[in-house]
């Protein structure tokens, strides 16, 4: 199961399943070699096992949350700051308080995260979730499942990408709405996931 996918700003995108992740080369289309690696030992301070959301701000950091918690990933140093893990509740106002199934940022200054049939709309520069939020996920996303997502990634070419179980979408920004011919499987069209 592919959960907390994000992309880095060299091409890579890391996706996780229990205690191992993959790193996934964009340009290549494919797992790189010598994956599923363990998190624990390569990822310092991250959860060891289970990471349930990841999300990629625009500060060189990136936020993966487990339960009730979550971390702050420092990109260039190559691990978690000090100080974490923290308890969402306490610092992210409006979030769901626990158990975020994915979250994706949008090229258009917001973040959006999702837990069971609802999701929430996040202000970056105001730092909370927006008025009128939790909303359902039916009726707002179309062609995305209803509910239980594992996770989401923003690629650099306009398209999201939402995981369910074996399967995946591809979700078109500008269209705002999951393109034809989805859902398909994750094996066979993610070159090395199983």
């Amino acid at each position: 199961m592919v959960t907390a996918p994000v992309l880095w700003n060299n091409d890579k995108a890391y996706l996780f399943d229990g205690g191992n992740y993959y790193r996934y080369d964009v340009t290549k289309d494919k797992v790189d070699p010598g994956y599923p690696m363990r998190i624990a030992g390569n990822w310092t301070g991250l959860f060891p096992s289970r990471v349930d959301a990841g999300i990629v701000w625009n500060n060189g950091k990136a936020y993966f949350f487990r339960g009730t918690e979550y971390v702050r990933f420092d990109m260039t140093a190559d691990k978690v700051d000090e100080g974490y893990p923290k308890k969402i509740a306490a610092h992210w106002q409006g979030l769901f308080p626990d158990h975020i199934d994915a979250a994706v940022m949008w090229n258009n200054g917001k973040a959006y995260f999702f837990r069971g049939s609802e999701y929430v709309r996040y202000d970056l520069t105001a730092d909370k979730v927006d008025e009128g939020y939790p909303r359902p996920i039916a009726g707002n996303w179309p062609g995305l499942w209803d509910s239980d997502l594992d996770g989401g990634v923003v690629w650099n070419n306009g398209k999201a990408y939402f995981f369910r179980g074996s399967e995946y979408v591809r979700y078109d920004m500008a269209a705002d709405k999951v393109d034809e011919g989805y859902p398909k499987p994750i094996a066979g069209n993610w070159p090395g996931l199983p």
